[in-house]
């Protein structure tokens, strides 16, 4: 009944999750373009190599000072006006990327506000799909999760193009273009579509009045959320890594010819991880959703098999092997993004999933996508092996501690189990009670003896009889 009245209560939310998710799409498209027309954008900008590096930095800082913000945004105001003005700054910063200066520092400011722009958008999309996508709810975040790299691919096929014919600058334009009817489809969208507030109004807690290092100590109390966003991070840690330092690795370490290695890893960072995205949610909505408990349980085979995957990555010299190796690290590492970020979301109460996924979304990317790139650097400085090591055995890691997470789970479950069947076996007979007419009713095939036996305990009308939880269980 409370389903029936949720639909009704919004009407279209199919229709809003498929806009929302080409949203989140176009969104990631300038996280391909950029790496894709490096070269020229370089040169256009006439940055140095490190300058180059702290460009593609900057997106992410902007991500992680606006997400301390972001979770208290959406707790006191319209979710809709919002995402209006995040996807307008975003616009507008994207604009100011593809114009002409003499000096580097307004390149820099465009980059940390498209980062900041996006903060909102990563932080109460998944939020809106657990709230609205009811009994869809994990493959739509599958989907929603599959976005972003498929985005980020897109945006490198369409700057590889562009590039190579025209200016780079037009992948830019075309972004914009783009994202100029997405924004207005939204903005058309009626309040109660987009907002989940009404739908996740806890009685018993005011969050919007509470402090934020209350709000802090309420998320930290659920082992599972602090669990997950450090395994989180060190996913993207790792990821982020290989991404950015693996096609270097193999050609100056290993001496493997740069055009296979580019051909080869540029497949398995398309193939892998999106594959991997909309398996991994697949499976777990087949076995309950990412709020049951078989989640745990599919999050430790997935991280299993992918820290095997990483750890066989070092055993071999052999460049197929390598990136075989590497292909299933990305799937595994594709399929635990949806149902971690599912079980985070549902280890919360429903008033602070928004918060908690700003905590989450700024914790990620302030130790996973921030700092992977400068501790691979250093530690090749050290020894050019060490930060390629240090990337392929960060999975283990995050493995032991899922395995430790659903240990502890199935620990607890079994803890309330025995203790709901020693509750009922202690309990006073006087506690609880129940009609001998449902008795007669729930065990019509019991022999008669028996319910006479219960009815001449009681010489009272049949209609008035009760008889206690003692019964039930003798039943």
């Amino acid at each position: 009944m409370k389903d029936d009245q949720e639909q009704q209560r919004i009407p279209d939310a199919y229709r809003v999750f498929v806009l929302i998710s080409i949203t989140n799409l176009l969104v990631s498209l300038d996280h391909g373009i950029i790496p894709a027309a490096s070269v020229q954008v370089q040169n256009a900008l006439k940055l140095s190599n490190q300058e180059l590096g702290v460009l593609g930095s900057l997106v992410y800082a902007g991500t992680v000072v606006m997400g301390f913000g972001a979770s208290f945004i959406f707790l006191k105001y319209n979710p809709l006006r919002v995402i209006e003005i995040s996807m307008i700054t975003m616009i507008l910063s994207l604009f100011v990327f593809t114009l002409q200066f003499d000096i580097a520092w307004p390149y820099y400011l465009s980059r940390f506000i498209t980062g900041a722009a996006q903060a909102p958008l990563i932080v109460y999309f998944p939020v809106w799909v657990d709230t609205f996508g009811q009994d869809n709810k994990t493959v739509w975040l599958t989907i929603l999760q599959g976005g972003v790299p498929f985005g980020v691919f897109v945006g490198y096929v369409l700057a590889s193009v562009i590039a190579a014919q025209w200016n780079w600058r037009w992948a830019f334009y075309l972004q914009i273009v783009v994202l100029i009817p997405s924004i207005a489809l939204l903005s058309r969208q009626p309040q109660q579509n987009i907002d989940v507030r009404p739908y996740v109004k806890d009685n018993n807690n005011t969050y919007e009045k509470m402090p934020y290092f209350e709000l802090i100590k309420l998320t930290f109390q659920s082992r599972s959320y602090v669990v997950m966003t450090i395994v989180l991070g060190l996913l993207y840690f790792s990821v982020t890594g290989i991404q950015f330092w693996i096609s270097n690795y193999l050609v100056t370490v290993l001496c493997f010819n740069q055009g296979l290695v580019n051909t080869l890893f540029s497949l398995d960072s398309i193939t892998g991880p999106t594959l991997g995205c909309v398996l991994g949610g697949l499976v777990t909505q087949h076995y309950g959703g990412y709020d049951s408990k078989n989640a745990y349980y599919i999050t430790s085979i997935a991280a299993v098999l992918g820290s095997l995957s990483s750890i066989c990555v070092t055993l071999t010299n052999n460049i197929w092997a390598i990136t075989g190796f590497i292909w299933l690290l990305l799937f595994f590492g594709g399929a635990l993004v949806p149902i971690i970020t599912g079980i985070i979301l549902s280890s919360v109460n429903q008033g602070m999933r928004s918060f908690a996924n700003s905590n989450t979304t700024t914790y990620v990317n302030l130790f996973g996508y921030l700092p992977a790139p400068i501790v691979y650097g250093y530690l090749s400085s050290i020894s050019p092996n060490l930060g390629y090591y240090c990337l392929m055995y960060c999975p283990s890691v995050g493995c032991l501690m899922i395995l430790w997470t659903t240990y502890h789970q199935r620990k607890n479950d079994c803890f309330i189990a025995d203790k709901s069947i020693d509750s009922m076996e202690m309990h006073p007979p006087s506690a609880r009670s129940t009609s001998v007419m449902q008795i007669i009713q729930n065990f019509h095939n019991q022999s008669d003896d028996f319910v006479k036996e219960v009815l001449e305990f009681h010489a009272t009308p049949i209609n008035n009889i009760t008889t206690t939880l003692y019964y039930e269980k003798q039943l």
